[in-house]
């Protein structure tokens, strides 16, 4: 809130980054948590299922430090202009030539 104010709701790729880091976070919690309980109750197992959750917690972070990234260098406003442009119509070029599959 503090980066983009009250008007943080308005700017949805953020949220939507905001939200995708949440939900890395709750995965990698219940992968640590699945991997742990797999250890006690099979030491055969428990090694291999700390490894991939460990891999899975490392691919994680490199995610959750991409979304991060994502906060301050983005394409946001070029996108929405664009998709601003394509609701009123201005690329209807781009339909030339394509076949036509309605009858």
């Amino acid at each position: 809130m503090m980066r983009f104010g009250p008007k943080l709701e308005y700017r949805q790729a953020v949220l939507f980054r905001l939200v995708d880091v949440g939900a890395e976070l709750f995965a990698m919690a219940a992968t640590c948590a699945r991997a742990h309980g797999v250890a006690r109750r099979d030491p055969a197992a428990g090694p291999h299922a700390l490894e991939l959750a460990d891999l899975f917690c490392w691919q994680a972070r490199g995610r959750i430090k991409s979304k991060f990234q994502g906060l301050w260098r983005n394409e946001d406003q070029h996108t929405y202009r664009v998709a601003q442009e394509v609701l009123r119509g201005e690329h209807r070029w781009l339909e030339d030539g394509i076949v036509d599959l309605g009858g």
